[in-house]
């Protein structure tokens, strides 16, 4: 019996896990973290909670409630989980590298097969070096054993307990993922983050297409065409619904020209451009917006590590070109100016990627941003790096471009309005330019209607029942929304 559970991003935007169970075994479709029950509740992943932050997540709901799936090293949630049902889940697929949809991983059992393409996997793994996380926050592909350190010191631990490399399966475009109980297609769509997967599943011969997160007004909507031409007429179409109730809609390219336009209005001064940290085809569009308006660009550190590793996988992702692209130089240390590599404020990625660069002419410092201000557009991630500006000292009226909405990662959970003090206290002029990584609503209803599925399930929606009232007007395809943790019996339906 094939069998759909839908155990996150049910009624909600992000957290996606999906079960999904047939004759041969179980997978989950994404394994991701609720960002916001996590602000709601202000759980930490603090060494001094590492006992108990299992447990937690259980008891506030960001992990599902049941038993087989989750690390033993961490003590203390069984007794929540001895009424659960036990699954055995041989495999989780990531859709793509946003922590919604990824970030639980650390918490399942290191038996469990974590299937990604290798683009993905460089960019979730850029990600954990480049954001600071800690601790259990960073083995998503790899495992720790929590236990060893203490067991250590009274000599018991054994080598089975230190880290070790959870299974991965690297898969390719539209190929069948290998090694997993269930027949999974991935294929590329469009998204704010390269190396996003819609998947094509066929589970005792009933078929299920997911869009993950997706829309058609983006750089690279040809893969989601396609991606809608290979799915059509599937049993079941899992689609996400974050825009159900906007019809709103910009292109990269009205994006690029309006920065143009915006940054033509401030010569002679600074313009700053944050952007989300993973979004390459922003990236690109503010490049070439600084090109046109004859402006170096600077990346943050963090953005040129982006791309840095991406070449270093050689990926076929289509990456900016960087023959006039500068390096922003951040002050970290208490002497020399604050240039000192050798300081240990200065984070290992960081000084290898300074170190690797300070032979080329390439990096740059504050101190000559600040004296030519006209000359740069600066491009940055993370809003907590507003407070970078101060170095710049902007002219009274220089411009920063906000080209980024909702939060992906851990970097803009940062407070809006913290933000916009530090833009009120440097006197600067604030624009909002952006394209959204989701379809809106017109798009997503052309997307149903093109693949023409039997029944719709709406995932990764505040608005679930919106598709049931649009859809009852076009008439023919049937929408089930599905409750939280319901296992629903998908041979039958």
């Amino acid at each position: 019996m094939a069998t759909i559970c839908l155990l996150g991003g049910v009624e909600e935007v992000g957290g996606n896990k999906i079960l999904i169970s047939g004759r041969d075994g179980s997978i989950f479709i994404d394994f991701g973290l609720n960002l916001k029950k996590k602000r709601e509740y202000d759980v930490g992943h603090g060494l001094e909670r590492i006992n108990r932050i299992l447990r937690n997540y259980l008891l506030i709901g960001i992990l599902p409630e049941i038993r087989g799936i989750y690390r033993k090293d961490i003590a203390g949630y069984e007794e929540l989980l001895k009424s659960s049902r036990e699954i055995n889940v041989d495999g989780c697929i990531i859709s793509h590298g946003h922590l919604d949809h990824y970030g639980s991983v650390v918490f399942l059992k290191p038996e469990i097969s974590i299937a990604t393409s290798r683009s993905m996997k460089a960019l979730i793994e850029h990600s954990i070096e480049t954001s600071g996380r800690t601790g259990i926050d960073r083995e998503v592909f790899i495992y720790k054993d929590r236990r060893y350190e203490e067991l250590k010191k009274i000599g018991e631990a054994g080598e089975s307990l230190e880290e070790v490399e959870r299974p991965i399966i690297i898969f390719e475009e539209y190929k069948k993922i290998k090694d997993i109980p269930v027949d999974v297609t991935p294929m590329p769509i469009d998204h704010s983050v390269p190396a996003t997967f819609g998947l094509y599943i066929e589970v005792d011969k009933t078929s299920i297409a997911y869009t993950s997160d997706i829309r058609l007004h983006g750089t690279v909507s040809r893969y989601t065409r396609l991606f809608i031409e290979k799915v059509e007429n599937v049993d079941y179409l899992l689609i996400e619904g974050t825009r159900i109730q906007d019809s709103t809609i910009k292109s990269e390219e009205e994006v690029k020209n309006e920065t143009i336009s915006e940054s033509l209005k401030k010569k002679g001064k600074l313009i700053s451009v944050v952007i989300s940290s993973l979004d390459i085809d922003r990236l690109k569009t503010m490049i070439d917006a600084a090109r046109e308006c004859n402006r170096v660009p600077v990346l943050s550190p963090r953005l040129f590590h982006l791309i840095k590793t991406l070449k270093d996988v050689e990926s076929r992702v289509n990456l900016p070109r960087l023959e006039d692209v500068r390096v922003y130089f951040e002050k970290r240390s208490i002497i020399h100016d604050g240039y000192f590599l050798g300081s240990r404020y200065y984070r290992g990625w960081l000084k290898e990627l300074y170190e690797n660069l300070e032979s080329r002419d390439i990096l740059i410092k504050a101190e000559e941003i600040s004296k030519n201000q006209e000359e740069y557009l600066f491009i940055f991630s993370g809003l907590q790096y507003i407070s970078e500006l101060v170095e710049l000292n902007p002219i009274p009226g220089s411009l920063i471009i906000e080209s980024t909405s909702e939060p992906h990662d851990e970097e803009q959970e940062i407070e809006w309005e913290k933000v916009e003090n530090w833009i009120r206290l440097l006197r600067l002029d604030r624009r909002w330019i952006h394209a959204s990584g989701h379809a809106n609503r017109e798009d997503l209803i052309e997307i149903i209607k093109q693949i023409k599925p039997k029944t719709v399930i709406p995932i990764h929606t505040e608005n679930p029942r919106e598709f049931k009232k649009l859809l009852e007007k076009e008439g023919g395809i049937k929408v089930e929304i599905l409750r939280e943790g319901e296992e629903v019996n998908i041979n039958l339906r």
